[in-house]
């Protein structure tokens, strides 16, 4: 068995390595579309200044790739981590494949001046208790630190929902003081600089499960770069904000993402108010009420 790096300008080589991925994924959410190999090139290509991606796979021969791993470095922040995810294919597991994949990126982290591996265990909660992928991760030497739940949500909304939470909007402390509105992505560059802000702060809002996890960095340059790895995928945002009225500036977000490849869903990435002196509270901007 063959572990190493894959040649991303090889296009059998993604073909081959994302043919691995979407297996796993069907297997573990099979309602799920999962990443497309448009998704896989789009990563593949990128070469930006605030992230690395790198492809590693376990080959038998050229032809046979037993599985696969992909690792996001940062490179402005955090640089003492990396996340990787691994997918083993199914007709190869218990062979040593997946703790060959896990040496191999240890060994790239290492090299890179690295010291953490994060990763996440995505698995249905009715087979959460005995998957295989949690002892696997013990295993070879990952801690739990953080639990979490992905949720469903189905739309269009109750009508009776989307009036509840209208009225809660309404009747909020200071309600006039915020209006809500919804755009597609990319945002006016007018709100560059709170759009930088709220993702800054989201950065450690959000619990990430490793304790040395530092405030991001977030400019202009990032959040082109991240516009252009968007289009590469032939993805984009609907974003839902509130704007503090008397300031002009946006105080809470929310993000949806869509894909040409999952017409049926898409992705919640982000929710945020900030806790900004000027904007104790302010409505919750609700992509689908906001946007109905």
């Amino acid at each position: 068995m063959d572990v190493g790096l894959v040649d991303t300008h090889d296009e059998r080589a993604l073909v081959g390595w994302h043919a691995v991925l979407q297996t796993v994924e069907r297997e573990t959410w099979p309602d799920r579309t999962g990443y497309s190999l448009r998704d896989v090139r789009a990563y593949a290509g990128h070469a930006g200044t605030s992230r690395r991606f790198v492809y590693f796979a376990a080959r038998e021969s050229t032809d046979t790739v037993l599985g696969v791993g992909f690792m996001e470095c940062p490179m402005l922040d955090n640089r003492h981590a990396a996340e990787i995810t691994l997918a083993v294919h199914p007709a190869h597991r218990r062979r040593g494949v997946g703790s060959a994949l896990v040496e191999e990126t240890a060994r790239y982290a290492l090299a890179d001046g690295r010291s953490v591996l994060n990763s996440i265990v995505d698995v249905p909660v009715a087979v959460a208790d005995t998957h295989p992928s949690t002892p696997f991760a013990r295993h070879v030497g990952f801690d739990a630190t953080l639990p979490g739940n992905s949720r469903y949500l189905f739309v269009p909304l109750d009508p009776a929902k989307v009036d509840e939470l209208r009225r809660v909007v309404a009747t909020a402390p200071e309600a006039d003081a915020y209006r809500t509105f919804t755009f597609v992505g990319p945002w006016p560059d007018e709100y560059l600089e709170d759009q930088c802000e709220l993702n800054r702060r989201m950065s450690t809002d959000e619990p990430a499960g490793d304790d040395e996890h530092q405030e991001e960095v977030w400019d202009a340059r990032r959040i082109a770069e991240n516009g252009e790895l968007l289009r590469a995928r032939g993805s984009w945002k609907l974003a839902a904000v509130a704007e503090h009225v008397a300031t002009g500036r946006l105080v809470a977000f929310s993000e949806l993402l869509f894909a040409p490849d999952a017409p049926a869903e898409s992705w919640q990435m982000a929710t945020l108010v900030h806790p900004r002196p000027t904007s104790r509270r302010s409505p919750t901007p609700h992509p689908w009420s906001a946007g109905s």
